[in-house]
């Protein structure tokens, strides 16, 4: 028993276990497409933030001929397939923006850093591209 001001008396009759705390584990929520076309597009056209091209999205661009320009189209006129969806692993959000170029759909994905402030200079990371035809490549049709 305890004893309190005023000759008021309390006991405890909870458990004498402590039990472990588990902390809630908060997963960062990816920002709209909208905001995200936004600001991959002022980081394209280097009115805010850097991009980094990653090695599998140079290799792509190499065998399936395709470039940066094919990217901003996408981002710019294409729809976004999904959320965005947050990665752990490289703390970053992941987008997939399809658009049709030259009558066949391409796939522009790309992620903005969790870590960078979207605002002040966000940090746009290149993944791959892709048509949607049996080789993942352009169809030339000149």
């Amino acid at each position: 028993m305890t004893k309190i001001d005023d000759g008021i008396q309390c006991r405890y009759v909870g458990s004498h276990r402590q039990e472990k705390t588990t902390s809630l584990e908060i997963k960062p929520t990816a920002p709209k497409p909208d905001f995200a076309r936004t600001v991959a597009l002022g980081v394209l056209g280097e009115r805010i933030g850097r991009y980094h091209s990653t090695p599998h999205f140079t290799q792509r661009v190499k065998e399936r001929e395709f470039d940066v320009f094919d990217i901003e189209y996408a981002i710019r006129n294409g729809v976004c397939l999904g959320e965005g969806i947050f990665c752990e692993k490289y703390r970053n959000f992941k987008y997939t923006f399809r658009a049709n170029i030259e009558g066949i759909d391409f796939d522009a994905v790309f992620a903005l850093s969790a870590d960078d402030d979207f605002i002040r200079s966000p940090l746009l990371i290149l993944i791959t591209g892709c048509f949607k035809t049996d080789s993942g490549k352009r169809i030339r049709s000149y």
